[in-house]
Protein backbone atom coordinates (compact mmCIF):
# COMPACT_ATOMS: atom_id res chain seq x y z
CA UNK A 1 0.00 0.00 0.00
CA UNK A 2 1.48 3.34 -1.03
CA UNK A 3 1.09 6.42 1.14
CA UNK A 4 2.01 10.09 1.22
CA UNK A 5 1.85 12.89 3.75
CA UNK A 6 -0.52 15.75 3.21
CA UNK A 7 2.34 18.21 3.30
CA UNK A 8 0.44 21.03 1.66
CA UNK A 9 -1.90 21.01 4.65
CA UNK A 10 0.92 21.08 7.13
CA UNK A 11 0.31 17.54 8.39
CA UNK A 12 2.91 14.79 8.61
CA UNK A 13 0.60 11.84 9.30
CA UNK A 14 0.43 9.54 6.31
CA UNK A 15 -2.83 8.57 4.68
CA UNK A 16 -3.18 5.61 2.30
CA UNK A 17 -3.60 6.75 -1.27
CA UNK A 18 -5.96 3.89 -2.07
CA UNK A 19 -8.26 4.63 0.89
CA UNK A 20 -11.79 5.51 -0.34
CA UNK A 21 -12.11 8.16 2.36
CA UNK A 22 -8.81 9.88 1.59
CA UNK A 23 -10.26 12.79 -0.42
CA UNK A 24 -13.02 13.44 2.13
CA UNK A 25 -10.49 13.35 4.95
CA UNK A 26 -8.23 15.76 3.06
CA UNK A 27 -11.06 18.23 2.48
CA UNK A 28 -12.20 18.03 6.10
CA UNK A 29 -8.65 18.51 7.35
CA UNK A 30 -8.16 21.44 4.98
CA UNK A 31 -11.32 23.22 6.10
CA UNK A 32 -10.62 22.64 9.80
CA UNK A 33 -7.06 23.89 9.50
CA UNK A 34 -7.96 26.85 7.27
CA UNK A 35 -10.73 28.12 9.55
CA UNK A 36 -8.51 27.64 12.58
CA UNK A 37 -5.68 29.62 11.00
CA UNK A 38 -8.08 32.33 9.79
CA UNK A 39 -9.46 32.67 13.32
CA UNK A 40 -5.90 33.06 14.59
CA UNK A 41 -5.20 35.74 11.97
CA UNK A 42 -8.31 37.70 12.93
CA UNK A 43 -7.32 37.55 16.60
CA UNK A 44 -3.88 38.88 15.63
CA UNK A 45 -5.41 41.90 13.87
CA UNK A 46 -3.68 45.04 15.14
CA UNK A 47 -3.48 48.67 14.10
CA UNK A 48 0.25 48.96 14.71
CA UNK A 49 3.31 47.05 13.62
CA UNK A 50 4.79 45.96 10.27
CA UNK A 51 1.71 44.04 9.11
CA UNK A 52 -0.54 47.00 9.86
CA UNK A 53 1.80 49.26 7.90
CA UNK A 54 1.69 46.93 4.89
CA UNK A 55 -2.12 46.81 5.13
CA UNK A 56 -2.23 50.62 5.27
CA UNK A 57 0.02 50.82 2.20
CA UNK A 58 -2.24 48.42 0.32
CA UNK A 59 -5.38 50.33 1.29
CA UNK A 60 -3.82 53.64 0.25
CA UNK A 61 -2.71 52.25 -3.12
CA UNK A 62 -6.15 50.78 -3.89
CA UNK A 63 -8.00 53.95 -2.85
CA UNK A 64 -5.62 56.09 -4.92
CA UNK A 65 -6.00 53.76 -7.91
CA UNK A 66 -9.81 53.84 -7.77
CA UNK A 67 -9.82 57.64 -7.34
CA UNK A 68 -7.55 58.04 -10.37
CA UNK A 69 -9.72 55.63 -12.37
CA UNK A 70 -12.78 57.74 -11.56
CA UNK A 71 -10.95 60.92 -12.53
CA UNK A 72 -9.80 59.40 -15.84
CA UNK A 73 -13.25 57.85 -16.46
CA UNK A 74 -11.87 54.32 -16.79
CA UNK A 75 -14.68 51.78 -16.95
CA UNK A 76 -13.02 48.61 -15.63
CA UNK A 77 -12.31 50.02 -12.20
CA UNK A 78 -12.13 46.54 -10.65
CA UNK A 79 -9.08 45.69 -12.78
CA UNK A 80 -7.42 48.97 -11.80
CA UNK A 81 -8.00 48.19 -8.12
CA UNK A 82 -6.73 44.63 -8.47
CA UNK A 83 -3.56 45.89 -10.17
CA UNK A 84 -2.84 48.14 -7.20
CA UNK A 85 -3.64 45.37 -4.72
CA UNK A 86 -1.58 42.48 -6.12
CA UNK A 87 1.57 44.48 -6.92
CA UNK A 88 2.04 45.76 -3.35
CA UNK A 89 4.58 43.90 -1.25
CA UNK A 90 6.39 44.72 2.00
CA UNK A 91 9.70 45.14 0.19
CA UNK A 92 10.14 48.07 -2.18
CA UNK A 93 12.33 46.09 -4.59
CA UNK A 94 9.77 43.30 -4.84
CA UNK A 95 6.92 45.75 -5.44
CA UNK A 96 8.90 47.54 -8.13
CA UNK A 97 9.85 44.27 -9.84
CA UNK A 98 6.25 43.02 -9.79
CA UNK A 99 5.04 46.35 -11.14
CA UNK A 100 7.49 46.18 -14.04
CA UNK A 101 6.52 42.59 -14.82
CA UNK A 102 2.84 43.48 -14.69
CA UNK A 103 3.28 46.36 -17.12
CA UNK A 104 5.58 44.46 -19.49
CA UNK A 105 3.25 41.46 -19.45
CA UNK A 106 0.19 43.62 -20.11
CA UNK A 107 1.81 45.52 -22.99
CA UNK A 108 3.22 42.29 -24.41
CA UNK A 109 -0.14 40.54 -24.18
CA UNK A 110 -1.91 43.47 -25.86
CA UNK A 111 0.68 43.60 -28.65
CA UNK A 112 0.51 39.86 -29.23
CA UNK A 113 -3.26 40.05 -29.34
CA UNK A 114 -3.20 42.79 -31.97
CA UNK A 115 -0.75 40.78 -34.08
CA UNK A 116 -2.63 37.48 -33.82
CA UNK A 117 -6.21 38.68 -34.07
CA UNK A 118 -6.27 38.43 -37.87
CA UNK A 119 -5.74 34.67 -37.54
CA UNK A 120 -9.23 34.32 -36.06
CA UNK A 121 -10.80 35.94 -39.18
CA UNK A 122 -13.59 37.34 -37.03
CA UNK A 123 -15.34 33.96 -36.60
CA UNK A 124 -16.47 32.46 -33.30
CA UNK A 125 -14.56 29.24 -33.91
CA UNK A 126 -11.44 31.17 -34.87
CA UNK A 127 -11.61 33.33 -31.75
CA UNK A 128 -12.21 30.30 -29.53
CA UNK A 129 -9.28 28.45 -31.09
CA UNK A 130 -7.01 31.47 -30.76
CA UNK A 131 -7.93 31.94 -27.10
CA UNK A 132 -7.30 28.23 -26.50
CA UNK A 133 -3.82 28.45 -28.03
CA UNK A 134 -2.96 31.69 -26.20
CA UNK A 135 -4.05 30.28 -22.85
CA UNK A 136 -2.26 26.98 -23.33
CA UNK A 137 0.99 28.59 -24.44
CA UNK A 138 0.84 31.30 -21.77
CA UNK A 139 0.21 28.97 -18.82
CA UNK A 140 2.85 26.54 -20.10
CA UNK A 141 5.47 29.28 -20.36
CA UNK A 142 4.52 30.84 -17.02
CA UNK A 143 5.02 27.53 -15.20
CA UNK A 144 8.59 27.22 -16.48
CA UNK A 145 9.83 30.80 -16.35
CA UNK A 146 11.49 32.95 -13.72
CA UNK A 147 9.25 35.72 -15.11
CA UNK A 148 6.05 33.77 -14.55
CA UNK A 149 4.15 36.85 -13.35
CA UNK A 150 4.82 38.62 -16.63
CA UNK A 151 3.70 35.59 -18.66
CA UNK A 152 0.58 35.32 -16.52
CA UNK A 153 -0.38 38.96 -17.13
CA UNK A 154 0.35 38.67 -20.85
CA UNK A 155 -1.99 35.68 -21.07
CA UNK A 156 -4.77 37.31 -19.06
CA UNK A 157 -4.51 40.56 -21.02
CA UNK A 158 -4.67 38.85 -24.41
CA UNK A 159 -7.68 36.78 -23.31
CA UNK A 160 -9.56 39.78 -21.92
CA UNK A 161 -8.96 41.87 -25.03
CA UNK A 162 -10.03 39.16 -27.46
CA UNK A 163 -13.07 38.30 -25.36
CA UNK A 164 -14.32 41.90 -25.26
CA UNK A 165 -13.48 43.13 -28.75
CA UNK A 166 -16.07 42.84 -31.52
CA UNK A 167 -14.14 44.49 -34.35
CA UNK A 168 -10.62 45.61 -35.24
CA UNK A 169 -11.34 49.19 -34.14
CA UNK A 170 -12.86 47.97 -30.89
CA UNK A 171 -9.82 45.75 -30.41
CA UNK A 172 -7.48 48.74 -30.43
CA UNK A 173 -9.73 50.62 -28.00
CA UNK A 174 -9.98 47.68 -25.60
CA UNK A 175 -6.21 47.07 -25.78
CA UNK A 176 -5.46 50.69 -24.91
CA UNK A 177 -7.98 50.64 -22.07
CA UNK A 178 -6.48 47.45 -20.63
CA UNK A 179 -2.99 48.94 -20.69
CA UNK A 180 -4.33 52.15 -19.12
CA UNK A 181 -6.10 50.19 -16.37
CA UNK A 182 -2.94 48.35 -15.37
CA UNK A 183 -0.77 51.45 -15.73
CA UNK A 184 -2.98 53.47 -13.38
CA UNK A 185 -3.23 50.71 -10.77
CA UNK A 186 0.47 49.87 -10.90
CA UNK A 187 1.50 53.52 -10.77
CA UNK A 188 -0.67 54.13 -7.70
CA UNK A 189 0.93 51.15 -5.96
CA UNK A 190 4.49 52.16 -6.85
CA UNK A 191 3.87 55.74 -5.68
CA UNK A 192 2.63 54.61 -2.27
CA UNK A 193 5.33 51.95 -1.90
CA UNK A 194 8.01 54.45 -2.94
CA UNK A 195 6.74 57.07 -0.51
CA UNK A 196 6.89 54.61 2.40
CA UNK A 197 10.34 53.49 1.27
CA UNK A 198 11.60 57.08 1.34
CA UNK A 199 10.02 57.89 4.69
CA UNK A 200 11.03 54.68 6.48
CA UNK A 201 14.53 55.81 7.61
CA UNK A 202 13.25 59.21 8.79
CA UNK A 203 10.14 58.04 10.61
CA UNK A 204 11.60 54.73 11.81
CA UNK A 205 8.73 52.82 10.22
CA UNK A 206 8.48 49.09 11.05
CA UNK A 207 9.65 46.62 8.42
CA UNK A 208 8.01 43.30 7.59
CA UNK A 209 10.33 40.54 6.43
CA UNK A 210 9.81 40.17 2.70
CA UNK A 211 8.71 36.75 1.52
CA UNK A 212 10.89 35.20 -1.12
CA UNK A 213 9.38 35.24 -4.58
CA UNK A 214 8.75 31.76 -5.94
CA UNK A 215 10.88 30.81 -8.91
CA UNK A 216 11.21 27.48 -10.73
CA UNK A 217 13.65 25.55 -8.51
CA UNK A 218 14.09 22.73 -11.01
CA UNK A 219 14.91 22.51 -14.68
CA UNK A 220 11.60 23.14 -16.51
CA UNK A 221 12.95 21.51 -19.68
CA UNK A 222 13.08 17.97 -18.37
CA UNK A 223 10.63 15.46 -19.83
CA UNK A 224 8.68 15.13 -16.58
CA UNK A 225 8.53 18.91 -16.08
CA UNK A 226 7.24 19.45 -19.61
CA UNK A 227 4.57 16.79 -19.15
CA UNK A 228 3.34 18.38 -15.92
CA UNK A 229 3.33 21.84 -17.46
CA UNK A 230 1.32 20.57 -20.44
CA UNK A 231 -1.11 18.82 -18.10
CA UNK A 232 -1.60 22.06 -16.17
CA UNK A 233 -2.11 24.16 -19.29
CA UNK A 234 -4.39 21.80 -21.23
CA UNK A 235 -7.53 21.95 -19.02
CA UNK A 236 -7.28 25.74 -18.72
CA UNK A 237 -6.91 26.16 -22.47
CA UNK A 238 -9.82 23.86 -23.28
CA UNK A 239 -12.01 25.49 -20.62
CA UNK A 240 -11.50 28.96 -22.06
CA UNK A 241 -12.01 27.74 -25.61
CA UNK A 242 -15.35 26.12 -24.74
CA UNK A 243 -16.51 29.06 -22.64
CA UNK A 244 -15.67 31.44 -25.49
CA UNK A 245 -17.92 29.49 -27.85
CA UNK A 246 -20.73 29.44 -25.27
CA UNK A 247 -20.26 33.17 -24.60
CA UNK A 248 -20.66 33.95 -28.30
CA UNK A 249 -24.06 32.23 -28.31
CA UNK A 250 -25.23 33.16 -24.82
CA UNK A 251 -23.40 36.29 -23.60
CA UNK A 252 -22.28 36.05 -19.97
CA UNK A 253 -21.83 39.35 -18.10
CA UNK A 254 -19.19 37.82 -15.82
CA UNK A 255 -17.14 36.29 -18.64
CA UNK A 256 -13.99 38.37 -17.83
CA UNK A 257 -14.04 37.13 -14.23
CA UNK A 258 -14.32 33.55 -15.50
CA UNK A 259 -11.29 34.03 -17.76
CA UNK A 260 -9.12 35.49 -15.01
CA UNK A 261 -10.07 32.68 -12.62
CA UNK A 262 -9.30 29.89 -15.08
CA UNK A 263 -5.92 31.31 -16.09
CA UNK A 264 -4.79 31.94 -12.50
CA UNK A 265 -5.77 28.61 -10.90
CA UNK A 266 -3.23 26.35 -12.69
CA UNK A 267 -0.31 28.49 -11.48
CA UNK A 268 1.30 26.04 -9.02
CA UNK A 269 5.03 26.13 -8.11
CA UNK A 270 6.88 23.70 -10.36
CA UNK A 271 8.51 21.95 -7.41
CA UNK A 272 5.06 21.06 -6.06
CA UNK A 273 3.89 19.79 -9.43
CA UNK A 274 6.89 17.51 -9.76
CA UNK A 275 6.37 15.84 -6.40
CA UNK A 276 4.70 12.46 -6.64
CA UNK A 277 0.92 12.56 -6.02
CA UNK A 278 1.04 16.23 -5.05
CA UNK A 279 0.21 17.85 -8.37
CA UNK A 280 -3.52 17.12 -8.36
CA UNK A 281 -3.75 17.68 -4.60
CA UNK A 282 -2.09 21.08 -4.97
CA UNK A 283 -4.50 22.17 -7.70
CA UNK A 284 -7.46 20.88 -5.71
CA UNK A 285 -6.31 22.76 -2.63
CA UNK A 286 -5.78 25.91 -4.67
CA UNK A 287 -9.33 25.66 -5.97
CA UNK A 288 -10.60 25.12 -2.44
CA UNK A 289 -8.57 28.12 -1.24
CA UNK A 290 -9.99 30.29 -4.00
CA UNK A 291 -13.51 29.16 -3.20
CA UNK A 292 -12.95 29.84 0.49
CA UNK A 293 -11.50 33.28 -0.23
CA UNK A 294 -14.37 34.08 -2.62
CA UNK A 295 -17.02 33.04 -0.13
CA UNK A 296 -15.45 35.15 2.62
CA UNK A 297 -15.22 38.09 0.21
CA UNK A 298 -18.85 37.64 -0.83
CA UNK A 299 -20.06 37.66 2.77
CA UNK A 300 -18.18 40.89 3.48
CA UNK A 301 -19.05 42.58 0.18
CA UNK A 302 -22.76 41.78 0.38
CA UNK A 303 -22.81 43.07 3.95
CA UNK A 304 -21.12 46.35 3.00
CA UNK A 305 -22.81 47.10 -0.35
CA UNK A 306 -26.31 47.85 1.04
CA UNK A 307 -24.77 49.84 3.89
CA UNK A 308 -22.77 52.05 1.52
CA UNK A 309 -25.89 52.63 -0.57
CA UNK A 310 -24.13 54.16 -3.57
CA UNK A 311 -22.47 57.02 -1.68
CA UNK A 312 -18.71 57.41 -2.39
CA UNK A 313 -18.19 58.84 1.09
CA UNK A 314 -19.36 55.50 2.51
CA UNK A 315 -17.98 53.24 -0.20
CA UNK A 316 -14.34 54.27 0.26
CA UNK A 317 -14.23 53.43 4.00
CA UNK A 318 -16.01 50.14 3.28
CA UNK A 319 -13.49 49.39 0.54
CA UNK A 320 -10.67 50.18 2.95
CA UNK A 321 -12.03 47.70 5.51
CA UNK A 322 -12.13 44.85 2.99
CA UNK A 323 -8.66 45.56 1.58
CA UNK A 324 -7.16 45.90 5.07
CA UNK A 325 -8.53 42.51 6.15
CA UNK A 326 -7.36 40.85 2.93
CA UNK A 327 -3.86 42.32 3.23
CA UNK A 328 -3.65 41.28 6.88
CA UNK A 329 -4.49 37.65 6.04
CA UNK A 330 -2.19 37.68 3.01
CA UNK A 331 0.80 38.77 5.13
CA UNK A 332 0.15 36.19 7.85
CA UNK A 333 0.69 32.44 8.12
CA UNK A 334 2.03 30.85 4.95
CA UNK A 335 -0.94 28.46 4.77
CA UNK A 336 -3.45 31.34 4.66
CA UNK A 337 -1.60 33.69 2.30
CA UNK A 338 -3.29 32.37 -0.82
CA UNK A 339 -6.68 32.58 0.89
CA UNK A 340 -5.92 36.22 1.74
CA UNK A 341 -4.82 36.95 -1.83
CA UNK A 342 -7.97 35.43 -3.31
CA UNK A 343 -10.11 37.08 -0.64
CA UNK A 344 -8.76 40.47 -1.72
CA UNK A 345 -9.07 39.83 -5.45
CA UNK A 346 -12.62 38.48 -5.14
CA UNK A 347 -13.63 41.34 -2.85
CA UNK A 348 -12.39 43.92 -5.35
CA UNK A 349 -14.05 42.09 -8.26
CA UNK A 350 -17.40 42.08 -6.46
CA UNK A 351 -17.28 45.37 -4.56
CA UNK A 352 -15.63 47.72 -7.10
CA UNK A 353 -18.13 47.87 -9.94
CA UNK A 354 -17.92 49.54 -13.33
CA UNK A 355 -18.55 53.21 -14.07
CA UNK A 356 -19.85 54.34 -10.68
CA UNK A 357 -20.46 53.36 -7.08
CA UNK A 358 -23.69 51.48 -6.66
CA UNK A 359 -25.28 49.49 -3.89
CA UNK A 360 -27.04 47.10 -6.28
CA UNK A 361 -26.39 43.47 -5.48
CA UNK A 362 -27.14 42.01 -8.92
CA UNK A 363 -23.83 43.03 -10.58
CA UNK A 364 -21.94 41.76 -7.55
CA UNK A 365 -23.80 38.44 -7.67
CA UNK A 366 -23.05 38.07 -11.39
CA UNK A 367 -19.33 38.59 -10.81
CA UNK A 368 -19.30 36.14 -7.94
CA UNK A 369 -21.08 33.65 -10.17
CA UNK A 370 -18.37 34.23 -12.80
CA UNK A 371 -15.60 33.42 -10.32
CA UNK A 372 -17.36 30.30 -9.04
CA UNK A 373 -18.27 29.27 -12.57
CA UNK A 374 -14.63 29.46 -13.63
CA UNK A 375 -13.55 27.28 -10.70
CA UNK A 376 -16.26 24.69 -11.36
CA UNK A 377 -15.61 24.62 -15.11
CA UNK A 378 -11.90 24.01 -14.64
CA UNK A 379 -12.50 21.42 -11.91
CA UNK A 380 -14.99 19.49 -14.05
CA UNK A 381 -12.71 19.46 -17.08
CA UNK A 382 -9.67 18.41 -15.03
CA UNK A 383 -11.70 15.56 -13.56
CA UNK A 384 -12.91 14.43 -16.99
CA UNK A 385 -9.40 14.55 -18.48
CA UNK A 386 -7.97 12.70 -15.49
CA UNK A 387 -10.50 9.88 -15.96
CA UNK A 388 -9.77 9.67 -19.68
CA UNK A 389 -6.05 9.54 -18.91
CA UNK A 390 -6.53 6.71 -16.42
CA UNK A 391 -8.64 4.75 -18.91
CA UNK A 392 -6.01 5.22 -21.59
CA UNK A 393 -3.20 4.08 -19.26
CA UNK A 394 -5.28 1.05 -18.21
CA UNK A 395 -5.84 -0.13 -21.80
CA UNK A 396 -2.33 0.55 -23.11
Amino acid sequence: MTSHAIAVLGYTRSIPTDCPRMHRHRLTAFLARSFGLLATEFRALHWRGPRALLAAQTVASVLLAVTLADGLRLTDRWWVAISAYVVMRADWTTSWRRGVQRMVGTVGGAAACLLLVHASRGSVSGTALLLTLITGAGVYMALGSTRSYGWLLATITACLILAEATSTQTLWDVALLRVADVAVGTTACILIAGLVHLLRPYWNLPRLDAAQEESPPLDPRTRKARQRRIWQALPAALSIGMLTAVHALYPMPAFPQMLVTIVVLPMIPLRTLLQRDFGEAAVGLRMANRLLGCLLAAVLAFALLPWAGGHPALFLPALAVGVWLASHIHSGHEDTRYVGLQFGIAFLMVFVQDHAWTGELRPALMRLAGILGGVLMLAALRLALARLRRLWLTHR
